[in-house]
This record gives C-alpha cells, sequence and structure tokens, in this order.
C-alpha cells in the first residue's frame, strides 16, 4: 500500500515536472494563466451592471511612452527618474519605466521639430512669393517661430503630464477623501472590523482612492499583503506625499480598532471626520485665494492685450511694411489665437477645480420635456426652436437693413456713403478711382507710378476714416451683431431651460432627502418597519416633494402591490426611483435596502451616519462656492460689462492710431506731418515732427492693408461672442460644474454684452469725433 502510493506521488511529481518544463519552454507568465480563468457564477449573472473579469486598460500617455520607447530605444538609454517624477508615478499606479518615459519626451521634441521643417520647407519652396508679398520681409521670421514654440510646447507638454496628473488626483482628491473617510467611519461604527470598512468605502466610494480601496482587496486576496492593516499602511504612505490628512485619517481609523470601548472608538472616528474636514477646508481656502491671480492673467489676456495689439500692429505695419494689421491677420489674433489662448488658460483652471457636487444629469427622453429641438408654447403647444431662430433672424436683418437705407429719423440717421460724402465736399463720385482727381493730384505731388495704386487706397482709407466722412455703416453692424446674439441666446436658452428646471426640482429633492433621512432614522431606531418609516416621513414632511413623489410610491408599492422593498424603490417598471436621476438619493436608497436585511437598528444607526455624510458632502461644496464666488463674480462683471467696454472704446482707437500714424508719415507730401489735425489735444508738438531723423520711414502701403472700421468692427464684434463664451463656461463651471447651466448663464449674458459694445462704440465714436473734428 506504502508502495502504491510512492508510486503515484511519483509520477504526479513528474508530471508537474513535465508541466512546468513546459510552461518555461513556452514562456508562460502567472498573468497569463490568470487570463484564462473564466468566472461564470449564478450570483455574477443577477446583478443589473454585470461586471467582468478584463485585463485594466493602460492610460493612453502610458502607451504612447511604451511604443516611443520601442520605437526609439536609444532615446532612453540610461535615463534614470527624478525624486519627484517617480513619486507622480508611482502614486498614479502607472507601468512605467525610466527609459519608456526619457524616449516619449525626446520623441516629442525631435518629431515636432522634424515636421515643422519640413512644413516650412514646403511653405517656403511653394508659396514664398505669395507670402513674401502678404507678411513682408520677415515671413521667415513668422514661419519659423511657431515651429519652434510647438516643439518646446510639446516637450513641456509630454515631460510634466506625469507630475499634472498627480496634481489632478490631488486636488480630486479634496473631495473623494471626505466621502471614503466617512463611509469607513460608519461602518466601523457600526462594527469595528477593517476589512468590512475597506470594502464598504470602496463600493460607495469615487475616484482614484476608491480604486486603491478595491485594489488593497484584490492584493490581500492573492497574498500580497497578510491583512488589510498591512496594506492600509503601505497606502496611507503612498498617498501621505500628495495627501497628509489622508494618511493621518487612516492611521486614527486603525487605531480606533485598538480602543477598548465604543465610546473611545466612536469619539476617535468623529475626531477623524473633524479633522479631515479641517484639513480640507483649509486647502479649499489657498485654492480660492489661488484663483486670484489666474484671473487676473485671464483678464490680461482678454481684454489688455487686444487693447495693447491695437496700437501695436498698425505701429508695426508703417515702420516694417510688414501687413500685421490685414484684416486677415487681425482676424487669425483677435479670433483664433487670443480666444484659444484664453480658453486653454480657462480649461487648465476648471481643471485644477476640486470636484464637488455633481448635478444629476437629465437625459433628452426625459419624462416632462419638450421633444428634442422644441419649445414649449402655452400649456400644451410646442414650436420648433430653428423655426423660432429662423423668423427672429429674418426679422432682424430685414429691420437692420431697413435702417441701413432709412434710419429713423431724427432720432437714428441713415447710415452714409461714399457717394453722398463726395457729392458733399464737391468731388466726383470717382475721386478716389483709378485716373480720377485724386490720381492726378497724387502724381503732380511726386508719387511714382509703382507705388501709385498703394498710395491711392491709403488715401482713400484716410479720407473716410475721418468722423464727418464716416461711411461705415453701423445700422447694419449693430442690428445685424444684436439679431445674431439674440439668436444664439435663444437655442441656447430653450434648449436648456426645461433640462434646467427638473434639475433644479431634482437638487430640491436631494437637500429634503438629506433632511427626511433623519426622521426615516428616528422611526426605524424605534424598532418600527422601514415602510412605516418611509409612511411617518411621508406624514411629518407633508410639503416635501420626495414624500409625495418618492415615500409615498414606496408606501403604496409595497401595500398595493405586494412589491418586497427593493422592488417597491428599484423596480424598472413601478419603482419609486425609476424616473430619478438623482445619484444620491439611488446611492443612498440602495445603502438602505442592504442595511435594512441586518436589522432596523443597523439601518436606523446606518441612515444617521449616512445624514451626517452627506451633511459633511454638502459642506464642502457650499464651501468651494463661497469662496470663489467673489472671483467669479468679478469674472462674470468682466465679461459682461467692462470687456464690451473696453473693446466697444478700442474700436474707435483704432481710427485715432491709424489717423495719427498717417498724418506724421513722410513717404509723400500728402502724409507730411503738417497736415495732422492741430484740434488734437496733446499732439500740436508734433506738427514739425518727422521720421526721418529716426531713420524710420513710413509707408503708405501699409496704410492701404489696414482693416477698415467696419472689419475691425465686425472682428472685435466675434470677438467679445468668443470672450462671452468662454467667461461664461469658465466662470460656472469654477463655481458650480453643470454644463446646462453654463449654457443657461451665457445665453442671458450674451445679449447684454453685445448691447452694451454697441452702447460703447456709439459713445465713444462721439467722443473721437468731437476730438478729431
Amino acid at each position: 500500500m506504502a508502495g502504491r502510493r510512492a508510486e503515484r506521488i511519483s509520477k504526479v511529481a513528474e508530471q508537474r515536472g513535465q508541466k512546468e518544463t513546459a510552461m518555461a519552454r513556452a514562456r508562460i507568465s502567472p498573468g497569463q494563466l490568470y487570463k484564462e480563468i473564466a468566472v461564470s457564477k449564478p450570483e455574477f449573472e443577477s446583478r443589473e451592471e454585470r461586471e467582468e473579469l478584463v485585463r485594466r486598460r493602460e492610460v493612453g500617455y502610458v502607451r504612447f511612452c511604451k511604443s516611443a520607447y520601442k520605437r526609439f530605444p536609444s532615446f532612453g538609454k540610461g535615463a534614470k527618474f527624478k525624486e519627484h517624477y517617480k513619486e507622480a508615478i508611482d502614486f498614479l499606479g502607472w507601468d512605467l519605466k525610466a527609459e519608456e518615459f526619457s524616449a516619449a519626451i525626446k520623441e516629442a521634441m525631435f518629431l515636432s521639430l522634424l515636421l515643422g521643417i519640413i512644413a516650412v520647407m514646403g511653405i517656403f519652396f511653394f508659396f514664398s512669393r505669395e507670402l513674401s508679398a502678404f507678411l513682408g520681409e520677415m515671413f521667415l521670421f513668422y514661419l519659423v517661430v511657431p515651429v519652434v514654440l510647438v516643439a518646446v510646447i510639446a516637450t513641456y507638454y509630454v515631460q510634466n503630464y506625469p507630475l499634472n496628473a498627480a496634481k489632478v488626483e490631488e486636488m480630486r482628491a479634496l473631495t473623494y477623501i471626505p466621502e471614503i473617510i466617512g463611509y469607513m467611519t460608519m461602518s466601523m461604527k457600526l462594527s469595528p472590523n477593517l476589512e468590512k470598512a475597506v470594502e464598504f468605502a470602496a463600493e460607495h466610494g469615487r475616484g482614484k482612492v476608491a480604486d486603491d480601496f478595491k485594489k488593497i482587496l484584490w492584493d490581500v486576496q492573492l497574498g500580497i499583503y497578510l491583512t488589510v492593516s498591512e496594506a492600509l499602511d503601505e497606502l496611507a504612505y503612498k498617498w501621505g506625499k500628495f495627501s497628509d490628512e489622508f494618511k493621518q485619517g487612516l492611521m486614527m481609523i486603525r487605531a480606533s480598532v485598538l480602543e477598548d470601548t465604543e465610546a473611545k472608538r466612536y469619539a476617535l472616528l468623529d475626531k477623524t471626520m473633524v479633522s479631515i474636514l479641517d484639513s480640507v477646508k483649509e486647502k479649499m481656502e489657498s485654492y480660492a485665494r489661488a484663483l486670484s491671480q489666474p484671473s487676473i492673467v485671464l483678464f490680461y489676456i482678454g481684454i489688455l492685450l487686444p487693447l495693447i495689439l491695437i496700437i501695436i500692429l498698425p505701429v508695426g505695419s508703417s515702420f516694417s511694411g510688414a501687413s500685421m494689421a490685414r484684416p486677415e491677420i487681425m482676424f487669425a489674433l483677435y479670433n483664433v489665437a487670443i480666444p484659444l489662448m484664453a480658453f486653454a488658460f480657462a480649461r487648465n483652471l476648471i481643471k485644477s477645480r476640486p470636484p464637488t457636487y455633481e448635478a444629476p444629469k437629465i437625459p433628452d427622453n426625459f419624462i416632462g420635456l419638450p421633444k428634442k429641438g422644441r419649445m414649449r408654447l402655452g400649456k400644451k403647444g410646442a414650436i420648433s426652436i430653428f423655426a423660432v431662430v429662423a423668423l427672429v433672424f429674418i426679422i432682424g436683418i430685414s429691420a437692420s437693413y431697413f435702417m441701413h437705407l432709412y434710419g429713423a429719423p431724427p432720432i437714428l440717421e441713415a447710415d452714409g456713403t461714399a457717394e453722398k460724402v463726395l457729392e458733399r465736399d464737391n468731388k466726383p463720385a470717382n475721386w478716389f478711382a483709378p485716373g480720377g482727381g485724386k490720381e492726378t493730384e497724387l502724381l503732380r505731388s511726386g508719387v511714382s507710378a509703382g507705388k501709385l495704386s498703394e498710395a491711392l487706397r491709403a488715401e482713400e482709407q484716410k479720407y473716410f476714416m475721418r468722423p464727418e466722412n464716416d461711411v461705415t455703416p453701423y445700422n447694419l453692424i449693430f442690428g445685424l451683431l444684436i439679431t445674431i446674439s439674440i439668436c444664439i441666446a435663444l437655442n441656447y436658452y430653450y434648449s436648456n431651460i426645461y433640462k434646467r428646471r427638473i434639475q433644479q426640482r431634482i437638487m430640491d429633492m436631494e437637500s429634503e432627502f438629506k433632511d427626511s433621512l433623519y426622521i426615516i432614522a428616528s422611526r426605524m431606531g424605534e424598532n418600527k418597519p422601514v415602510e412605516e418609516a418611509f409612511k411617518h416621513a411621508k406624514e411629518f414632511l407633508p410639503n416635501y416633494k420626495i414624500s409625495q413623489e418618492v415615500f409615498g410610491r414606496i408606501v403604496d408599492n409595497i401595500n398595493l402591490l405586494g412589491m418586497p422593498l427593493d422592488g417597491a424603490i428599484f423596480d424598472s417598471n413601478y419603482g419609486a426611483l425609476k424616473d430619478n436621476p438623482s445619484a444620491i438619493i439611488r446611492s443612498s436608497m440602495r445603502l438602505l435596502v442592504d442595511s435594512v436585511g441586518l436589522g432596523v437598528n443597523v439601518a436606523a444607526r446606518t441612515m444617521m451616519s449616512l445624514s451626517m455624510q452627506l451633511q459633511n458632502s454638502e459642506k464642502v461644496t457650499k464651501m468651494l462656492s463661497l469662496l470663489v464666488k467673489d472671483i467669479t463674480t468679478m469674472m462674470r462683471t468682466m465679461s459682461v460689462y467692462i470687456a464690451p467696454v473696453v473693446l466697444g472704446i478700442t474700436t474707435s482707437l483704432q481710427k485715432v492710431v491709424i489717423l495719427t500714424l498717417s498724418a506724421i508719415s513722410v513717404e509723400s507730401p500728402s502724409f507730411a506731418a503738417g497736415s495732422l489735425p492741430a484740434s488734437i489735444p496733446g499732439l500740436s508738438g508734433f506738427q514739425g515732427f518727422t521720421t526721418q531723423g529716426l531713420g524710420l520711414v513710413m509707408k503708405p502701403e501699409a496704410f492701404a492693408q489696414m482693416a477698415n472700421p467696419a472689419q475691425f468692427v465686425f472682428i472685435v464684434a466675434l470677438y467679445v461672442i468668443e470672450l462671452v463664451f468662454i467667461m461664461s463656461y469658465f466662470t460656472t463651471r469654477i463655481e458650480e460644474d453643470n454644463p446646462i447651466l453654463a449654457k443657461i448663464n451665457l445665453a442671458k449674458a450674451l445679449p447684454i454684452a453685445m448691447i452694451v459694445f454697441v452702447v460703447s462704440v456709439i459713445g465713444a465714436n462721439l467722443v473721437v469725433g468731437g476730438i478729431l473734428v
């Protein structure tokens, strides 16, 4: 018997050795073996949200670094992490080596430079003549500088991405850590078991910290850690360099297990929560204070930079001959470059915002909403939003064109025309046309034939820029701008206002739910069944929306339909939360249902703890809103009132700058300094000024290519619209991360900003006209 047993053992050992040898030859890793494991159990299939065992997907940045190292292994040879990079990558949990990281940085730099050089060479060989005529002698500089900037930005972005990602997670932790610690204390008060507390917090928590909790549970099951306590120690010191309050909180929760009485344990857990909230409050205040400087920078980018460019671009064009003040360049700067800079800056500020309360998401097919793209008309009717916007647009354009042609005397005169102005000055209609009277004057004054056309256009630009000769169609332009802003506002407002009303109703229900939890918990604490607790809450709080729409339906489902508690709340056809999108109410009800299975006393204590947890979360949200309120109010005022006023004045300053430059030009007698209007205050000393002594020559072709007043007003007005978009998005998302509210705020702000801009342009023209006459 013993010999057979020994023989069997030797055969098993031999078979195991053969398997191990085969595995070694095939180089099968343990991970590949785990991948082949299939889990199939009914309890996994019964969940509404079925979870599958899948390999964790790598972050896109990590995949990029690994692929860069595969393509260029020499780029990463001998690389080592600096300490702060290693800490950030370990904290994020990325499987990234120093060689891969270094290869990605070098590849980003070299590839961006190479692609930029190829693009510059192609543009130079095929379009050099056109660009030279368009941008002037410095066109190569304008091509090379963006390439270098792109290479620097790409390298900086790739190199600092791990640090920025770690900062984002650190900022998110300001909200997620109080939640996760709150859930742990809830569980520890019910049962002083660390493993259950971690499991409970991992199930109900959010963000990276909840994922880390799930991971340590898995690591304990695999035997990587012997106990949950050991895993928590590792996690605490991993997070300690980024969130010291979380490390201290975990240590205090661990210490609570050692307390010999329940009262001491409760006191230590409560102290942990207070300590966490105080630390978060300090960091929130620091974040709010740190917002002031970036907000000032955003003010510089959005308002002062356009004002400075109004002076720099015409002056630079006049002296260099480059076409920096052409309409195309102005459009690229004002309507593309500056808005992109402002948007990128604002977006980075928003990304640094701690995630607090998340407003309910209302789908397009939610009950009570009109069909997508339609607005309500009366109590039951509905009409297409597009049809209303189209009607307003047609009426606005028609009214604007009528005012352009006829005006509304005596309040509003019709827009002037070149023919009427020339006729008033006793000049023929073709005065500035080739072969006209002005061309003859220029030839007699000594302007060469090669520069005749540029000088003629410059003279025409200068003539019609004077206030008394202004032929800019302001009635048409202003009517068009106001019409466009109203159309955009109508579309955004009526596409979102109905969702916002439902969202506000759900948010009111969430606030009521936090109050009603105490009533439900106190009733269950008296050993009353849960359905009676809901009935009591409904009768005790009859004016609350949640009493009628949720608690009342739960009681009816249980008493009339005989449904169990889980079905009465979550049933897809009759459940009380069937049409309720609130994540707070849904997750809290799920917690209630799970805890009721352990007894009503346990459920009562859980609901009391949950009520305190929700109140703490609400404190964090209100704290951030109050702290950033002053800054967002200032930014909102700036975008709706200050920016349109400043930019409206800017449109008139453009005329002053161009007229002043043209008056001191010495390219031809018509641009002599003596032509400078003597009535301009403070400029009388320039009557004898010339640029010859400075070695500078102003070129008339530069004036001919500058944007005229009508073009410039359109460019600046479009920039005002873009600025209101950016600022409304920024202020709303900083104060309350709610896209629906951001669109409604935009709809309210845009027409006001455009009217302020129009009034500002009119007022500035009147002031400038009085000076230049």
